[in-house]
């Protein structure tokens, strides 16, 4: 429970949550070797979130290795949906233990800190992706360019996909990556037509 606890706290009160962090998983031998297969827990994937959040390497791949030998990570690729069974067997992935491991796939350094830091800078939103035809491996914001990974489920450079970058200022948009894509700027949106494979693109703001 402590190293559940200290993912609550870990946002608002750092310092202590990392003491009860350590304490917790030194009781419960989570300091040395992972005994396998791991049974279904909300502290594993809460403390895989913390072990990122504090860049904590040797844990992080430990926790890593247990709950990828034991969980039953599964892609579904009918419905594109990614789950963890947990070894549960039960017809559907249990919810909030799937939410923590989710939350770890999305974590690094000072990610779940900054959460409660300050409101969350408002940027323009991905919408309308194709999905599960194509998803986005990636999509964040960094030093100001918006960077997306696409990853297509079957691949057509003949054919072409659409989506939609909601909530942009209106200025000129610049993009680099996937070749063949094109943008189109309107008063509301820009809308990215690009070739249906995978690879990364980039959106830089340019000028007005």
């Amino acid at each position: 429970m402590a190293l559940t606890t200290a993912y609550y706290a870990a946002p608002q009160a750092p310092d202590d949550a990392r003491r009860l962090f350590e304490a917790a998983f030194a009781s419960v031998a989570l300091g040395g070797d992972i005994s396998l297969p791991i049974r279904a827990s909300r502290g594993y994937g809460s403390s895989l979130v913390l072990a990122r959040e504090w860049g904590m390497h040797d844990l992080e791949n430990r926790l890593v290795t247990a709950i990828e030998a034991s969980y039953e990570p599964t892609w579904d690729t009918l419905s594109g949906e990614f789950t963890w069974g947990l070894g549960l067997g039960e017809e559907h992935p249990r919810g909030q233990y799937n939410a923590f491991l989710a939350a770890a796939e999305a974590a690094g350094p000072g990610r779940w800190e900054r959460l409660s830091a300050a409101p969350l800078e408002r940027q323009p939103q991905v919408v309308g992706v194709d999905f599960p035809n194509v998803a986005l491996r990636v999509a964040e914001w960094r030093n100001g360019s918006l960077h997306l990974e696409l990853d297509v489920r079957d691949e057509d450079p003949a054919s072409r996909t659409t989506f939609r970058i909601v909530g942009a200022e209106p200025r000129v948009w610049e993009m680099t990556g996937i070749d063949g894509a094109t943008l189109e700027h309107t008063a509301h949106s820009v809308i990215v037509r690009v070739p249906k494979v995978s690879g990364e693109l980039t959106f830089t703001r340019g000028s007005y």
